[in-house]
């Protein structure tokens, strides 16, 4: 029995932690401390994970003023954009995901976004209202330009968001009659969206000022935990600590993710003629790899197929060269440079010693 080649294999990958980012939602009615809540957990992850950057704050009410005090007295730097722009978010993340200039990202709130891309929209169309065929373009934008950064940004965002009741009828069983009645609470943005994050949370101000004693406490209820460490969980005047279990499981031996080859789904939708383009860039492009690599490394040795193996490995993540003969043609022209580098980095390791020379067909080659 043949035993598979798990080096040739590389469709499938091990299970590992690649997406070592907290993104945790917040949601609640007015004065339930979702806000203060908030910030709470981002002091306390900025300490776990040790960064040494600001935080950015997307601030759509003015308010992180008063939080001016709480990180100033643990010394963390802060930086805020005041805006309620979708255009203006997604700035904000572009920035912070290509640039490096945070590691956690504070949204307060999400439902002022929502309200303003939506309202925005309306102007867009001039239309005081939303007709049915609005949400196949509302919701792919929001999708695009939010929901899926959100998820797939390389650093920590928490965001909080207003609570409204969901509302359902219900037939009356005395009249027979349906009639509405709150069912749930939901968060007030697109209906998917306060389900992307990997913890959710419930925020609820209580209040006993009718005795002697009176108190007034926000609670803390988890509505959702991917972790399953605190699921349903509620914590009264909660802290960071009451969710740090959850943070540690949720960044616990995270490795580096690596690129894999991945099929377009695109070209099955093109028209004939951007078929044809589709193919000839990308036939450009895989001769361009090919041509390069037998440039540097022509014979047939065990060594140089292995070279050009690990080449095509560093810059794919799959050494089949029919799974890269089925990625788009950007990915190929980015691979292209990484390959680039690798052979220089791999010719500068053997350099003759004593003279620190390479062939001069090697550095024509890699230049």
């Amino acid at each position: 029995m043949n035993k598979p080649n798990k080096e040739a294999d590389n469709f499938f990958s091990p299970l590992e932690n690649t997406k070592p980012y907290f993104k945790a939602a917040f949601q609640g009615f007015a004065g339930s401390g979702k806000t203060y809540t908030a910030a709470l957990v981002v002091l306390g992850l900025h300490q776990m994970i040790r960064s040494k950057k600001p935080v950015v704050i997307f601030d759509t009410e003015k308010a992180s003023k008063f939080l001016k005090p709480l990180f100033a007295d643990h010394k963390i730097p802060v930086l805020v954009r005041e805006s309620r722009s979708m255009a203006d978010l997604a700035i904000t993340m572009q920035k912070i995901r290509e640039g490096g200039m945070a590691d956690i990202l504070l949204i307060d709130s999400i439902s002022h976004v929502w309200e303003d891309f939506i309202e925005s929209y309306k102007r867009k169309v001039n239309r005081q209202s939303l007709q049915f065929q609005d949400w196949g373009i509302i919701k792919p934008t929001w999708k695009k330009q939010f929901s899926d950064p959100f998820v797939m940004d390389p650093y920590h965002v928490i965001m909080t968001g207003r609570a409204g009741y969901e509302y359902d009828y219900e037939r009356n069983e005395d009249t027979g009659k349906k009639e509405l009645h709150k069912t749930g609470i939901k968060m007030k943005v697109e209906g998917e969206t306060a389900y992307e994050p990997d913890l959710l949370v419930l925020m609820e101000r209580f209040e006993e000022i009718l005795g002697r004693d009176k108190q007034v406490w926000r609670e803390a209820t988890v509505i959702k935990d991917r972790s399953a460490v605190l699921d349903g969980e509620t914590f009264k005047n909660p802290a960071f600590s009451d969710f740090a279990p959850c943070v540690k499981v949720m960044l616990a031996n995270a490795i580096k993710p690596l690129t894999r080859a991945e099929a377009d789904s695109a070209a099955l939708f093109k028209t004939e003629e951007e078929k044809r383009e589709w193919v000839r860039e990308k036939q450009k492009a895989l001769e361009e790899i090919e041509g390069y690599l037998v440039s540097i490394w022509p014979g047939q040795s065990a060594k140089e197929k292995k070279l050009k193996s690990d080449a095509v490995f560093a810059a794919f993540g799959t050494r089949s060269w029919t799974a890269v003969e089925e990625l788009r043609p950007e990915q190929l022209k980015e691979g292209y440079k990484i390959i680039v580098a690798f052979v220089q980095e791999q010719i500068a390791s053997e350099k003759a010693p004593g003279d620190g020379k390479s062939t001069s067909a090697q550095v024509a080659a890699a230049a």
